[in-house]
């Protein structure tokens, strides 16, 4: 472990939470491009990852003075365990590149399905943005991109706002579709031809794409109970879990089929299966204190507010520019880089809205994007027509 001065459980926390994001999306992305520069970047968080465990859980010994306190601590440990679990899935995932073992086209093309795309881009000499500061640009929040990883010579690095962009860096990204194109010309780079699906194992790719975006899913849900103090979403990551059984069930049942009659490069499908299946039940984890009605530990807010990502809850105000607009009119993801995870109507809760989804004054809109993202989506929420 590094030295240096002591981290406070609220640091910690905030940095597995920012890590364990990343490691998702970032194994998933070395599986899509078979990328060994990647698979190690992945390698290198998950080392970080369990140094940061060790130390969560050693100051974690160190604060708790009483019974209450400590079933609140307990809650924290969960997080941090479910956190470190996800981290090790991500890790399993990225051997398989490492390892160099056969993955099949199917799962890039279950990956490459997602509403949320991957891409790599290449900074050329007369692109716009060479000698900026990633900060700068303000990619999350004007257009829905988050930059994953910054590579040279085959090496990858995590950038943050201060990291400044040269030309020759490789940028794996990730975004809408729609905002491909912007990103790709302020970079110097035409966008590639967008090809279909070349397997015909549809119903594998279907059953793939679905778990995949349950995992992810799952983890947002996860997250957003706990920061939130809303116990509604603990419970659907519990029915997800659920449901990602039955889907598990399936596909193997699907892959064992074809193993039968002959067909080969099966294993890399079921081994990705088994790592998305960890994160699932990682995430059900997390939320388990809150199942149990144990309630958060007030350092939860502190985390949200140093996260990289931030998770926030916006009430629609009547007359405002988001009353009576469908979610595909207004294109969040792409103008703000914030996309509506549920919506708390009432008593009752919208789970992944529809791009049909209107939304009503009184709404809870449950947001996660960047800062600057979310407060323009605020502002919508609360700025009236008439004032507009």
């Amino acid at each position: 472990m590094s030295e240096g001065p002591p981290k406070s459980i609220r640091e910690i926390l905030a940095e597995m939470k920012n890590t364990s994001d990343w490691m998702v999306d970032l194994s998933l992305a070395s599986i899509y491009f078979d990328d060994e520069g990647l698979a190690k970047l992945v390698q290198s968080l998950e080392s970080k990852m369990d140094d940061l465990t060790y130390s969560f859980f050693y100051s974690s010994a160190m604060v708790s003075r009483s019974r209450e306190e400590a079933r609140r601590i307990v809650g924290l440990m969960q997080i941090a365990a479910g956190a470190e679990n996800i981290s090790n899935a991500c890790g399993d995932l990225s051997s398989l590149v490492l390892r160099k073992a056969e993955i099949h086209p199917v799962l890039k093309e279950a990956i490459g399905s997602a509403s949320e795309r991957l891409a790599k881009i290449k900074v050329r000499e007369n692109s716009q943005i060479v000698g900026k500061k990633l900060g700068e640009l303000r990619l999350p929040s004007s257009m829905g991109i988050w930059v994953l990883a910054k590579g040279r010579e085959g090496e990858y690095m995590v950038p943050g706002k201060e990291t400044v962009l040269e030309a020759g860096d490789l940028l794996v990204i990730k975004g809408p579709l729609e905002s491909f194109k912007r990103i790709y010309r302020i970079a110097g780079e035409s966008p590639p031809p967008l090809f279909g699906p070349t397997t015909k194992l549809r119903n594998i790719r279907r059953t793939l794409a679905e778990m995949r975006d349950a995992a992810v899913l799952s983890v947002d849900l996860a997250y957003s109970s706990v920061l939130l103090n809303l116990r509604e979403p603990a419970e659907l990551v519990r029915e997800i879990e659920k449901k990602f059984d039955m889907l598990s069930y399936k596909l193997w049942s699907e892959t064992l089929k074809l193993a039968k009659r002959g067909k080969e490069g099966l294993e890399s499908i079921l081994e990705i299966v088994r790592c998305l299946e960890r994160i699932t039940d990682s995430a059900d984890s997390i939320v388990d204190f809150m199942l149990r009605g144990i309630e958060p530990h007030p350092v939860l807010t502190e985390v949200m507010d140093e996260a990289d990502e931030k998770i926030s809850r916006i009430q629609v105000k009547p007359g405002s520019i988001l009353e009576n607009r469908l979610i595909e009119e207004l294109d969040l993801w792409s103008t703000t880089g914030s996309y509506i995870l549920f919506i708390q109507r009432g008593d009752k809760f919208i789970y992944t809205p529809s791009r049909k989804t209107k939304i009503l004054a009184g709404d809870f809109l449950v947001v996660r994007g960047a800062y600057a993202g979310i407060e323009k989506v605020r502002k919508l929420a609360e700025f009236s027509v008439s004032e507009s």
